[in-house]
This record gives structure tokens, sequence and C-alpha cells, in this order.
């Protein structure tokens, strides 16, 4: 770096200087002279930073865009009604002598030929010598008629075909009900399962509500 020190102020063509002394620019060197070598070795440390800074750069933007592609490649699992079903235990009513029971729920037409029972479990152990139980259902106004089935404990339930059940009631119509009723020979728990009809379209859907109760001479 040089530094210029004007002895001479100049206005237009005149130079006014101090005790009448001719204009004079003295010129200062502020360090010696650089070499050729010097000044190309400078030049190449900056050449080396500038690309090592854009490297870097690069480096941290591709590390981004990498990580934001990893995680939007991630599959997201999406929760229905099917996967609740399968994964929570079905719930029970304690059937007892002298009393009825109540239990409602939705049921979802699962299309023609094919099974989607949502399950509650009736425990009738306490009638050790059997009985009679007696279910009363009624379906609501949605779009499905509805259609129920009585199981024995432990029996996997079927996915598709016609079931053999116990004893059923199928294709109630929305706002109507129906009645099953069935004897068993001593104290056991039934699976009762309800689903949409055969006749609805797969994916409608209704509510259903129901009492329980058992006749029987002798219990504990």
């Amino acid at each position: 770096m040089l530094f210029l020190v004007f002895l001479g102020l100049r206005t237009g063509g005149t130079s006014v200087t101090t005790g009448l002394m001719p204009h004079r620019s003295i010129i200062l060197p502020n360090h010696l002279p650089e070499s050729p070598m010097q000044r190309d070795a400078l030049k190449g440390l900056c050449i080396v930073l500038l690309i090592g800074g854009t490297v870097y750069g690069q480096s941290l933007a591709d590390a981004a865009r990498a990580n934001r592609q990893q995680k939007g490649a991630a599959p997201t699992k999406v929760l229905t009604s099917d996967d609740l079903d399968a994964t929570s235990s079905p719930e029970k009513l304690q059937l007892t002598p002298g009393s009825s029971s109540i239990g409602q729920g939705t049921v979802v037409a699962p299309g023609r030929g094919k099974h989607s029972y949502r399950v509650i479990l009736l425990d009738a152990s306490r009638f050790v010598n059997g009985g009679t139980i007696h279910i009363t259902i009624t379906v609501g106004d949605g779009d499905s008629e509805a259609s129920f089935d009585l199981y024995p404990q432990g029996l996997p339930l079927p996915s598709e075909g016609f079931p053999k059940s116990l004893a059923n009631a199928v294709n109630i119509r929305s706002g109507s009900g129906a009645k099953i009723n069935y004897r068993f020979a001593h104290g056991t728990v039934f699976q009762f399962g309800a689903e949409g009809s055969w006749n609805s379209k797969a994916g409608a859907r209704n509510t259903y509500s129901f009492v329980v109760d058992v006749d029987s001479q002798s219990a504990q």
C-alpha cells in the first residue's frame, strides 16, 4: 500500500503552496517491494481458501438435502379402525342371574362374501348349569343394514364365506330390531359379533344397541 502526501492544494490551474515552494508529491513506501514468487504464493493461498470454503459450503448443503430426502422417504403409517380392532381386547359384559346388561357399537359393511366383526364378549360363566341367553337388538338409522352372529369362546371368527355360528340375526334394516335366543348347557363365554350386511355397500356404517339377559334354574 502506498501513501501519497501532497504539500500543495490545487485550485483551478494554480498551485497554492506554503512558503512559495513549487508543488511536489512525495511517495513513501510502507514495506519492501514484493518479489514475483511472493505474489504468486499469495495468489495461490487465496485460491485454495476460496475453493475450500466453496466445497465446505456445498458439502453442508448436500448433507442437508440428503437428510431431508431420507426423512421424506420414510413411509407413513396410517392407523385405521381395523388396526385398532386387531390390537385391542374386546369389551366384556359380565352376565349375572336376575339382571340384564346393555351394550352398543358400530357396524361396517365388509362387502359381499366377507366379514368384519366388531366383537363383544358375553360372560355367562356364572350360570354353571346353563340356561337360555336372550339378546334384543335395535339398529340405528345409518346407511348399512346389520348382521349379528353368536360364537363360542376361543373360536377364530371367519373373514369370508357363510358363517357357522351358534345363532344369528342377519340383514336387519336400519331403524328396526331383532332378537337372538340360544340355549346352552353350562357356564361359558360367548363372542357376540356385529357387522354390516352383505346387502349394503362396502364401507357403509350404522350403529346398534342391545339388551342381554339369561334365564336359568340354577346359578352361582
